[in-house]
């Protein structure tokens, strides 16, 4: 099973729900943060930044999808301590669930990237 986590706000490129990464790196710079959570969400997006395996550079996502393995349980901890930091900044956020992703390009142990697909096997939208 795949996860995506993500917030109301219409992505450009995807046409698709904005991903929890672009709105956090979004609240760190808008200044609404006070100086702990500015810390703790720079640390959980370090964590991420040193955790996740890096495509390859000639890979271009353009409208390609992030999902989570759900069986990358350190990822979605830390995915989860987002969620409530985002939360207690108004943030909306969604679990999208997914048995089957039909359009994948990318993958590796933690993560995969499709292709939005009327053949996805979605689940739930929470």
């Amino acid at each position: 099973m795949y996860l995506r986590f993500t917030t109301t706000t219409i992505d450009e490129d995807s046409r698709k729900p904005r991903g929890l990464f672009t709105e956090a790196y979004e609240l760190l710079h808008s200044g609404e943060l006070s100086v702990d959570e500015w810390k703790e969400l720079r640390a959980i997006l370090d964590w991420f930044n040193a955790a996740l395996p890096q495509p390859p550079k000639n890979f271009t996502a353009s409208r390609a999808i992030f999902w989570f393995r759900s069986d990358a349980h350190g990822c979605i901890d830390k995915l989860w301590e987002m969620v409530h930091l985002l939360r207690s900044h108004g943030r909306h956020i969604k679990i999208h669930k997914c048995r089957h992703l039909a359009n994948r390009v990318y993958s590796d142990a933690l993560q995969v990237a499709a292709y939005p697909s009327p053949l996805d096997d979605r689940i739930i939208e929470h």
